[in-house]
């Protein structure tokens, strides 16, 4: 934690320093950049410490902040210096952050550092705003950045794709996530990340409209394997949440169970799950069978995940059905007994 506050506050040189937001409402390029450039700084001099798995716990507090009705875009209008203090928070820090690692994941780390560097060089000892930040990024990839990004900064919220698989077809629909169960109307261009039995071969695609099939190469012999398991938002280094089919759900819950996911990927399928289930999304059973299925885990970000999750659920229990409490002592004994072993 020192190495990644002393990295944060030593990033602020170039990220508000050397090149500084033109007005309030583009704090985010102050702070969020500031917040990723931390944890990058970290994992490039302490690797051992995988500290992108603790970034998980930084972008699972803008999801909760994110998921209410109340809060809002990056990109905020700020009319009275009243207001400045108010966007001192998890959107501009973490969700921040959070997009600016799923762009960089899309465009790839090397064309994203080498526009990054151009854009720092252009508006160096000057002021500079989003849309200048889009457009070196977007002539240093070819990609349509503006376009891409422009969903996940100028509006609140982040969606939840649910994925089914269907005659060798990948079909997906987006909605607005929010914690409340409600129906949100917003829409976005999703930087889709996704590997199929394995992490040696990963594609990736861009997702514009509420539903959409995907003929993926490889797919069709992937899924004849008797292991055939599909995770999309490889590694969580996308701002979404994703819904799996029954059936999909089921294999990755093997996947992780015999620890074929990376840390990062068993986070998130977690994490995914609990809010879903908190959300009236997914039944309640079957966030208790997957998380039966950590019951080997051994990194301690993940570990701590599944035992938070599962007290959680037992203090909920406490309240709404305490009838169960006796069963679901059971569970907590049987799954934590090895690890207090």
């Amino acid at each position: 934690q020192v190495a990644v506050v002393v990295a944060h506050e030593l990033a602020h040189q170039w990220f508000g320093n050397l090149v500084t937001m033109e007005w309030w409402t583009h704090l985010w390029l102050n702070e969020g950049f500031a917040t990723w450039v931390s944890y990058l700084a970290a994992d490039r001099f302490f690797p051992e410490w995988n500290v992108w798995i603790q970034f998980l716990e930084e972008s699972t507090t803008g999801f909760r902040l994110d998921a209410l009705a109340g809060s809002h875009p990056i990109e905020v209008d700020v009319n009275h210096v009243d207001e400045i203090d108010e966007i001192f928070d998890a959107i501009s820090y973490r969700k921040g952050a959070a997009v600016i690692r799923m762009l960089q994941s899309y465009l790839g780390a090397e064309i994203f550092q080498k526009s990054l560097a151009a854009y720092i060089k252009r508006f160096a000892y000057s002021n500079a705003k989003t849309e200048d930040l889009w457009a070196a990024l977007e002539e240093g990839s070819g990609e349509p950045v503006k376009t891409l990004m422009h969903s996940w900064t100028k509006q609140q919220g982040y969606p939840v794709v649910s994925v089914k698989l269907k005659d060798g077809k990948l079909e997906l629909e987006q909605t607005q996530f929010l914690s409340s169960g409600s129906e949100g109307v917003g829409q976005w261009v999703v930087p889709i990340t996704l590997c199929c039995c394995s992490y040696s071969v990963q594609q990736k695609f861009l997702f514009r409209g509420k539903q959409d099939d995907f003929n993926l190469s490889g797919l069709v012999e992937c899924q004849k394997k008797d292991d055939f398991w599909i995770k999309l938002n490889v590694d969580q280094t996308g701002f979404y949440r994703v819904s799996y089919d029954e059936e999909l759900a089921s294999r990755l819950r093997h996947a992780v169970e015999t620890n074929i996911l990376s840390a990062a990927d068993r986070y998130g399928v977690l994490d995914d799950t609990y809010a879903l289930c908190m959300a009236g999304k997914q039944k309640l059973v079957t966030l208790l069978h997957l998380i039966a299925a950590y019951k080997n885990e051994t990194e301690y970000t993940v570990l701590a995940h599944a035992i938070n999750t599962s007290l959680s659920i037992y203090e909920m229990m406490a309240v709404a059905a305490p009838e169960e409490l006796v069963n679901m002592k059971k569970f907590l004994i049987d799954f934590l007994e090895p690890f207090a072993q």
